[in-house]
């Protein structure tokens, strides 16, 4: 049984010392002190989880080595000294972390002398194999180099000796110290823009997803930015300092201490795990890491999700503290000097600077309804010269933070509290701006406990890019912004319809609320209705709003979902779901929530083809509402009515009626429920140019949507074959184009396919290039041509996101009767060429695909095929059903298994 390690203790320079002495070569036993040293290092951190003794043991044990590395060259010497600097510089190694050094001579004559030694030196160091990092400088290279680098002279404030002259070291340090050697205001100023930029750079889905321990907002560096900064002013920057000194109070100084801490577990987790200098929680890492820290699945989240949401937790208080500290800094330190004169708002505030700041800290204890009334203040604030003021003084932040524990049910129910969060709702201003100070301080999380729940929980997938709390602030946010003319264009549909809401009060709570039923076992539509329709009684909504919040936070996914699974030109379909809107105005704010929600959900979602989609189900449910739900369309009147104005358009194009009849003669009535008018003239015409050709018609255009170009349409006419669907869809994928939809329709009579397939580029856009369009329709005739010769093995790999989110199989089938198909749904893992596989399985049991829906989101397919067997009937035989079914589960599965291992 392996010993538990309770200590680690550093090597002293000369035992290692002699140890290099007695061996006949230095190397073996360099490296195999460095490999002992992290065996122990990560024995201890298994064995405790406690990153810090191992971060410093190392930092001690890479000292020691240098130190007696320095001896054995002949460094110890006048005018040379070894200097640690940047992370190492303050005692911290992570396990592949760098190790950054500077070998400081007095003059060019000292480098001329020693430069044989020195090169010696720097070559055994690359010889360890250790990521070293070196520079050789003078005294004077410190400060040329320093006083123009922002870098450098943050790496050298954070020195320190290993070996030689340490009067060099002292020297150096009063460089440091010389008054133009960026005085505390501008190394503040510069820190401070660096950490903007920083956090700008990181403000990415990708970072949202895999956020980097070191850089991403509210991490190490956001911590290391308040100590270097601080250092340069007081002289000191350790946490335990800062709060000697008065700057951090007792629970900042522990909050921060306990977020560094996290942070040198996970970085330490992460650097041992990948076996590199690895910073990024990578997902094929995530899982990993929280399973070493003790993250456990359970019967609601998996433990990746647990350990997700601590991290993204961890992320927002480090964030939110940070930035007051640096605020606290320029407000009380840097601008001290600089103080306006304070600009009263009212008998309890003042302006300074442009931030509100509280005149009485005991405010907030004393009348507890301005830990709400605040930020409805802000909201409407404006300077004397009519400005937005710039934010909320560090003083009422920690004000806000020190009170906020008063927030119980008593004064969440009291009416007066109530209504002044009401007021923020319905604020002409700023909604989402205060709303996320709120929840920055702490009082959002306490004044609406369902929220607190979703604050930093992660859903451990490819489609949700922003933690659940993030996601409804910027719901919000974009329905706020689409009463704005530069919405317009790219949302032309819901920025009419903001402006034809009676009180955007209704919307706005249904996306701040909508996915807080999350947080509770089961649907989570269900439970945010649930949790909606309290919260509006509490706040004295009217009974119709109350209604509405609730209604649309139950329904938030119905009209997504609609416009994927629904034929959109079929009458039946549109009219029940016209029933279930009930009237205009449901269907207006449902079109509007689900919009905000698919673009702040992931906007990879809304893509030109979804919007047109969610654009014509909603145009075709007016329509149906308008005539009246006692008054559905007679299904035979629309085909009627499709095909007589079909003709007239035709015939402008030379053709006449009994040559479309012609052309339509083996089309069936399924044809003219599922293609618009549009489609049907353009198929036609199509056709009737193609001729009596034997070879494949392949006709491309763009979709005709009356905002915008939705995507490319392929539509194909052709003697129906062996692997046609596999064929088509395997050329389509090696051509990095992306499938919306398919509609596959086979005549029963003359055995000819009027297949379309709905396509993006690898970018989700149309395709518009004109050599582009042409080399698509060429590789699909050749492809078409003998689909027998074709293969269906698509030679892509699966993209690296892709293969870290196992998504097992799941095939279910049912029959229609009133299409008289069997309805087959496929939920698998998304990669290249699984559409081809499908359609090559469906190809080996006779099976005959009469349409598709496809839709994608992040890792996971969700796609519908309506098929007949090889007779044309539905399928029926139990057994013959089970086959099916496992032979695409099993199918699908090992392409699965065999592209990861690409």
């Amino acid at each position: 049984m392996t010993a538990v390690v309770t200590e680690l203790v550093p090597v002293q320079r000369d035992t290692l010392l002699a140890h290099l002495a007695d061996a006949p070569a230095p190397l073996p036993v360099v490296r195999s002190f460095l490999k002992e040293t992290q065996q122990a290092a990560d024995d201890y951190f298994r064995a405790t989880l406690d990153a810090l003794p191992p971060v410093h043991f190392r930092s001690a044990q890479i000292d020691a080595l240098l130190a007696a590395l320095w001896h054995k060259h002949k460094l110890d010497t006048d005018d040379l000294a070894l200097i640690a600097v940047g992370g190492y510089g303050r005692g911290e190694l992570h396990r592949h972390s760098d190790i950054d050094v500077l070998l400081l001579c007095r003059d060019e004559v000292t480098i001329e002398k020693h430069s044989a030694d020195l090169q010696g030196f720097i070559t055994t160091l690359w010889d360890t194999r250790l990521d070293i990092g070196h520079s050789v400088r003078t005294l004077d290279d410190c400060r040329n180099e320093a006083i123009k680098d922002l870098t450098i002279i943050t790496n050298m404030l954070e020195s320190r000796p290993l070996a030689g002259d340490n009067r060099l070291f002292d020297a150096l340090q009063d460089i440091v110290q010389e008054p133009d050697m960026w005085p505390a205001n501008q190394f503040f100023k510069e820190k401070w823009k660096e950490l903007d930029n920083r956090h700008a750079k990181h403000n990415d889905p990708e970072y949202n997803l895999e956020p980097n321990v070191k850089n991403s907002p509210g991490t190490l560096r956001d911590i290391q930015t308040v100590s270097w900064v601080t250092s340069r002013f007081f002289g000191d920057g350790s946490l335990e300092s800062l709060q000697e000194r008065g700057f951090l109070t007792e629970f900042e100084q522990k909050r921060l201490t306990s977020s560094l801490h996290f942070l040198w577990q996970v970085r330490y987790a992460l650097h041992m795990l990948a076996e590199r200098e690895e910073d990024r929680l990578l997902f094929d890492l995530q899982r990993e890491v929280s399973q070493l820290l003790g993250f456990e699945d359970d019967n609601e989240r998996l433990g990746v999700e647990r350990f997700m949401t601590r991290f993204y937790r961890n992320q927002l208080a480090t964030t939110e503290l940070c930035d007051l500290l640096l605020m606290h800094f320029n407000e009380d330190f840097m601008k001290e000097q600089q103080q306006a004169e304070p600009e009263p708002v009212n008998e309890h505030f003042v302006l300074q600077n442009g931030y509100l700041q509280v005149l009485d800290p005991q405010l907030f204890a004393r009348e507890p309804i301005w830990l709400l009334q605040v930020f409805t203040l802000c909201a409407k604030l404006k300077d004397r010269h009519g400005n937005d003021i710039l934010g909320v003084h560090s003083d009422t932040i920690r004000a806000l933070r020190d009170n906020r524990h008063l927030i119980d049910f008593e004064y969440r129910t009291n009416p007066a509290h109530n209504a002044c969060f009401m007021e923020l709702m319905r604020n002409k201003d700023h909604v989402v701006r205060e709303l996320s100070r709120m929840m920055r301080y702490g009082i959002l999380g306490r004044y609406i406990p369902e929220f607190g729940h979703i604050i930093g929980m992660m859903e451990h997938d490819l489609l949700h890019i922003h933690t659940v709390d993030d996601h409804s602030f910027r719901m919000v946010r974009f329905l706020r912004q689409l009463r704005f003319s530069e919405q317009r264009e790219q949302y032309p549909l819901a920025s009419k319809l903001i402006h034809k809401v009676q009180r955007r009060e209704v919307i706005y709570l249904a996306s701040l609320l909508h996915d807080t039923g999350k947080s509770v076992e089961g649907d989570h539509c269900a439970n945010g209705e649930t949790i909606a329709q309290n919260f509006c009684r509490q706040h004295n909504l009217k009974p119709t709003d109350t209604h509405m919040v609730s209604w649309l936070i139950a329904n938030h996914l119905t009209m997504s979902h609609a416009a994927q699974r629904l034929d959109l030109n079929n009458p039946d379909d549109i009219h029940q779901f016209a029933r279930d809107m009930g009237d205009q105005y449901h269907l207006d704010l449902l079109y509007l929530i689900t919009v905000a929600d698919m673009v702040t959900t992931n906007p990879k979602l809304w893509t030109s083809w979804r919007a047109e989609q969610m654009r014509e189900l909603y145009r075709n449910t007016q329509q149906a509402l308008r005539r009246g739900l006692a008054n559905p369309i007679n299904k035979e009147a629309y085909i009627e009515e499709i095909q007589q104005d079909a003709i007239e358009l035709l015939q402008q194009k030379g053709l006449d009626a009994d040559e479309v009849r012609r052309i339509w003669g083996h089309a069936g009535d399924d044809y003219f429920l599922r293609e618009n008018l549009d489609n049907v003239v353009w198929h036609t015409h199509a056709i009737h140019q193609h001729g009596n050709s034997t070879d494949p018609l392949v006709s491309i255009r763009q979709t005709s949507d009356r905002d915008l170009e939705g995507a490319t349409q392929i539509f194909i006419y052709m003697k129906d074959q062996i692997d046609l669907f596999a064929v088509t869809t395997a050329t389509l994928d090696q051509l990095n184009l992306n499938i919306q939809d398919a509609r596959i329709m086979t005549s029963e009579t003359d055995n000819n396919v009027m297949d379309t397939y709905i396509v993006l580029d690898e970018n989700d856009h149309p395709v518009e290039d004109r050599n582009r369009l042409e080399e698509i329709r060429i590789a699909l005739i050749e492809a078409l041509d003998d689909p027998e010769d074709y293969s269906t093995i698509i030679q892509r790999r699966t993209p690296r996101m892709l293969k870290y989110f196992p998504v097992p199989t799941q095939v279910t089938m049912s029959n229609d009767p009133f299409m008289h198909r069997t309805v087959l749904e496929v939920t698998a893992a998304d990669r290249p060429g699984l559409l081809a596989r499908v359609g090559a399985i469906f190809s080996d049991f006779g099976a005959q695909i009469q349409g598709a829906k496809l839709l994608t989101e992040g890792e996971r397919v969700s796609d519908i095929f309506y098929i007949v067997d090889q007779y044309g009937e539905p399928y029926s035989d139990p057994d013959t059903c089970m086959i099916l079914q496992q032979a695409l589960e099993t199918g699908l599965d090992e392409q699965v298994e065999a592209q990861t291992q690409v």
